[in-house]
């Protein structure tokens, strides 16, 4: 029997890592090696994929009656190339999409961006909106763009399209991060079910924070643990415990809280009136597949923002 496949295919700062790793403790499924194996992500950019069993060593030892689950958040935005591939290459795959109030969703993707060190600190999100804007789409289409893709990635109808049209309601499942926040036990219960498996059988514990954005004191001692966590990512997955454990001694070592004011309301007014279309245009796409609206999605709600 061919083993089944799920694939977390987006979106970047929406939980998704959570989700990884909560889903991963359900016996009937085996999480990948390392969360985002990327092995699709090649396909965004026009460039061919590797063999398959590159793909399979990320699942070494695991059995074939469970579903295999990874998690790579960029591939929502390479859509029908992304997805053909995934279908192709995959049996029977089943796509999960962890969508998020897109504002929120933008502020949350910026300060992780600069935890990365990929901008300095002192950039304000007026000047890196302005940097992205200058952007072209065909620049995007340079991974050496990603980081500017705070605002563009949130432009979910952009991207969503490609990926109802090549995956059926039952092998495309949306996801909405304020629900698994809110009732994380009903919404990870529901999904388990709609992978095929018991939801008895998820621990009850499964659901827990990962890959928060903390702010740090030393830039120095950042760069090391950044390239810790990538360079030892295989080895953690599989201690998990133990990864809490660091990651709870680096923030009380390094960790710094965020000023409440590091993103001005002008510049949260600025982002709530830009995603004001592409949220209209995403409410009629979801409405028209029969998914039900967030919240955020609601002509009521339309102008809260998520702290």
């Amino acid at each position: 029997m061919a083993p089944s496949h799920a694939l977390i295919a987006g979106v970047n700062k929406a939980g998704t890592t959570s989700l990884f790793a909560a889903l991963a403790q359900h016996p009937d499924i085996a999480g990948a090696a390392v969360k985002e194996t990327r092995y699709f992500l090649p396909a965004r950019y026009g460039q061919p994929l590797e063999p398959v069993d590159v793909f399979d060593r990320h699942f070494a030892g695991a059995p074939d009656n469970v579903v295999r689950l990874e998690a790579t958040p960029s591939y929502i935005y390479g859509g029908e190339a992304v997805g053909a591939a995934i279908d192709e290459r995959l049996p029977d795959p089943r796509v999960l999409v962890v969508l998020r109030e897109p504002v929120s969703r933008a502020i949350s993707f910026f300060r992780y961006q600069k935890t990365r060190l990929r901008f300095p600190a002192e950039l304000d999100l007026d000047e890196y909106l302005s940097e992205a804007d200058r952007l072209t789409g065909e620049d995007f289409d340079d991974p050496a763009s990603e980081r500017y893709m705070a605002f563009r990635g949130g432009c979910y109808a952009m991207f969503l399209p490609d990926w109802f049209a090549r995956f059926d309601p039952e092998r495309l499942r949306i996801v909405y991060f304020e629900d698994l926040v809110a009732d994380p036990r009903t919404e990870l219960r529901a999904t388990v079910a709609w992978l095929g498996l018991d939801p008895d059988r998820l621990p009850p514990e499964a659901f827990a924070s990962e890959n928060r954005t903390t702010d740090f004191k030393s830039k120095s001692l950042q760069r090391v643990a950044l390239f810790g966590n990538d360079r030892f990512e295989q080895f953690l997955r599989r201690h998990m415990g133990l990864k809490r454990r660091l990651r709870a001694a680096y923030y009380r070592l390094n960790g710094r809280a965020r000023p409440l004011d590091d993103v001005s309301a002008a510049a949260r007014a600025e982002l709530t009136a830009r995603y004001r279309a592409p949220n209209d245009e995403l409410a009629r796409l979801l409405s028209g597949h029969g998914v039900a609206l967030a919240d955020w999605l609601d002509d009521a709600s339309r102008t809260r923002v998520t702290p």
